[in-house]
């Protein structure tokens, strides 16, 4: 997974509604690994740019390129207030498309990377042999597989601007007060779904993190 690190002073002036959604279309599309390459340090035109041709690359928002238009302009310009409602419901809709989108060409060697093989396997009840016959095309990854590894990506989307690799790999494996002092790992259980109500408080944790929910009492 490439890095991914904003600073207060790489974000562009178009607000801070607009510049959260479009961080988090980016660091959902690092995770996913549909957007790949070098480190992604700053939200500019540059990385829109990427952004864009990543998403139709995958078949993820066929009009991207025409969502993200206004935000490709050099030097980044102050948008105005209509413009930038527009641009806040594309990028809305551009993320609800990226967390309905599995893509398991994509993902397989990006969860491979953040989780290792050991601990993937766990996760997603497969074994060694399938995994590799997945991960290499061979074999097409089942539906539910597909889900299981969607939903990981996501919630290391939703980590990975508070942890490295190591430190999400660690948050799986340690217990949490919220979950009554289990693991998210012992939460989810075996042959777990994304729509299960335990995924569903793993999630509900690990998007704390990424500033989408506050932390429940």
């Amino acid at each position: 997974m490439i890095e991914i690190r904003f600073t207060p002073d790489s974000l562009p002036p178009w607000g801070a509604v607009l510049g959260a959604a479009l961080a988090a279309l980016v660091t959902r599309s690092v995770a996913m690994g549909v957007l790949a390459g070098k480190p992604v340090t700053r939200l500019d035109a540059a990385v829109v740019k990427r952004l864009a041709t990543a998403l139709q690359r995958h078949g993820i928002g066929s009009n991207a390129g025409i969502l993200l238009a206004p935000l490709v302009a050099e030097p980044a310009q102050t948008i105005d207030a209509a413009t930038q409602r527009r641009l806040e419901e594309g990028l809305s809709h551009l993320n609800e498309a990226l967390e309905a989108s599995a893509t398991p060409s994509a993902e397989w060697p990006s969860m491979r990377e953040v989780f290792g093989d050991e601990l993937l396997l766990d996760l997603l009840g497969v074994g060694a042999t399938s995994l590799r016959r997945y991960a290499s095309g061979e074999r097409t990854t089942p539906d539910d597989v597909a889900a299981r590894l969607h939903w990981l990506a996501m919630v290391v989307a939703d980590l990975a601007g508070a942890y490295n690799n190591f430190g999400i790999r660690r948050w799986f494996e340690r217990p949490r007060s919220q979950l009554q002092g289990k693991s998210p790992r012992q939460v989810l259980g075996n042959a777990w779904s994304p729509d299960d109500e335990a995924a569903s408080r793993v999630r509900a944790l690990a998007s704390v993190l990424s500033g989408a929910q506050p932390l429940a009492a």
